[in-house]
């Protein structure tokens, strides 16, 4: 048995306003038999983090606010170099703390798919498709559930039940037309929690962002070498989920 938490960077709306061009989704996979080994990794971390930089246990871990500080007020209270360089060291403990994990990354840049699309549905039902893959390339009694930050349930539900029996596939290279492959290794509908209660979903909420900083650097936050902390994950990246990109990030 698998879970794979799930979170999102951007937002699914079209590019246009206030709305972001891009639209990331990061599930970060591992083996119950790895989850209470990690929690307990995680609060060790966590200690680190306390008496390193003086941020309270239960606060929530939110890697775009320790960048640019929103919402999170108890981040005021250091500076930006040390957000930053909290940040690294989160970055770094990862595959550290869940060496046998493995990264889902669904990045989508709305321009290039036309801004048209259905973002949301498509990132979606890319994850969750990836995911039945990994868990029938365990074996045939692995299984998985999906636990994701608060988003919009409905649409996720609604998803993942139509795949279950209706989830058509292209055909490969020189092939034309679909193949029917319904999702039968994911159980249950998906969970959603709000993040601040779960450490493994502000994993996932760290590794979605450090995609973000990669994909579109920020020149001003060029010094910080912010958009490479992405790279200190690639350990656990499943580059099995996209053979056309060497980190395995589904981009279409």
């Amino acid at each position: 048995m698998y879970f794979c938490y799930v979170d999102e960077s951007g937002n699914p709306g079209l590019y246009q306003g206030q709305n972001s061009k891009h639209f990331i989704l990061s599930g970060f996979i591992i083996h119950i038999s790895d989850w209470q080994n990690g929690l307990e990794e995680i609060k060790v971390l966590r200690k680190k983090v306390n008496t390193k930089y003086n941020i309270r246990y239960r606060t929530e871990i939110h890697a775009s606010e320790l960048i640019r500080i929103s919402k999170q007020k108890e981040y005021r209270k250091i500076h930006k170099s040390q957000r930053i360089a909290l940040l690294k060291d989160i970055s770094i403990s990862i595959p550290q703390m869940f060496p046998k994990a493995k990264v889902i990354n669904i990045s989508l840049d709305k321009l290039a798919l036309g801004n048209k699309a259905n973002f949301q549905e498509v990132a979606w039902s890319r994850l969750i498709q990836r995911f039945n893959n990994f868990l029938e390339r365990q074996s045939p009694s692995s299984y998985g559930l999906i636990i994701a930050d608060n988003t919009d349930e409905n649409t996720i539900r609604s998803l993942l039940r139509k795949m279950r029996s209706y989830n058509p596939i292209p055909k490969g290279a020189g092939q034309t037309g679909y193949y029917q492959k319904p999702t039968t290794k994911i159980l249950e509908d998906p969970v959603l929690r709000d993040s601040k209660h779960s450490y493994f979903i502000q994993i996932a909420d760290c590794i979605a962002h450090l995609l973000y900083r990669k994909e579109y650097p920020k020149g001003s936050l060029r010094k910080w070498n912010i958009h490479r902390l992405f790279n200190y994950l690639d350990p656990i990246l499943l580059k099995a989920a996209s053979r056309s990109d060497a980190e395995g990030i589904v981009r279409k």
